[in-house]
C-alpha cells in the first residue's frame, strides 16, 4: 500500500504541478494513471497466493490447486487416475482426471517445466494425451 501511495502522490503531484503552468488536460490523464496502476497492484493482490501441489504417496493421488479466491481439491487411488496432456504446438497443458473429473494444473509452471512434469509424471500414473 505504501508503494501504491507513493506512485500516486508523485503522479498527481507532477499533474498538479503540470496543471498549476496552465497545461491543465494532465491531471485527468494524471488521475487515470493512478486508478490503472491500483487496478493492477489489486489484480496481482488477488493472485498473491495462487499455488499448486500435488502429491502421489503409497497407493494416493492428492492435487491441490489455489487461483485467486478458489480452492479446488482433487483426490483419489493413484492407478486409476489419469494425467491429460494437451499437446499443442508450443503449448503444453497437464491435467488430473479421476472419477469423471478433470483438474488442470500446472500454470504457474514455464512451459519447458510443463513438459519435464509431463514426462516425469507420465512414469508415474497412466497417460492421455490430447
Amino acid at each position: 500500500m505504501a508503494c501504491l501511495s507513493a506512485i500516486a502522490a508523485t503522479t498527481l503531484a507532477i499533474g498538479a504541478g503540470a496543471a498549476a503552468l496552465g497545461a491543465w488536460p494532465v491531471l485527468p490523464f494524471a488521475g487515470l494513471e493512478v486508478a490503472l496502476v491500483a487496478i493492477a497492484f489489486r489484480a496481482f493482490a488477488r493472485h498473491d497466493g495462487d499455488y499448486e501441489r500435488l502429491e502421489i504417496e503409497g497407493g494416493r493421488v492428492r492435487l491441490q490447486t489455489r487461483r485467486a479466491a478458489r480452492l479446488v481439491e482433487l483426490e483419489g487411488h493413484a492407478p486409476w487416475a489419469l494425467l491429460v496432456v494437451k499437446d499443442l504446438p508450443g503449448r503444453c497443458g497437464l491435467g488430473l482426471r479421476y472419477a469423471g473429473r478433470t483438474v488442470e494444473f500446472g500454470r504457474l509452471l514455464t512451459e519447458a517445466t510443463r513438459r519435464e512434469w509431463a514426462a516425469e509424471l507420465g512414469r508415474r500414473l497412466p497417460v492421455t494425451r490430447t
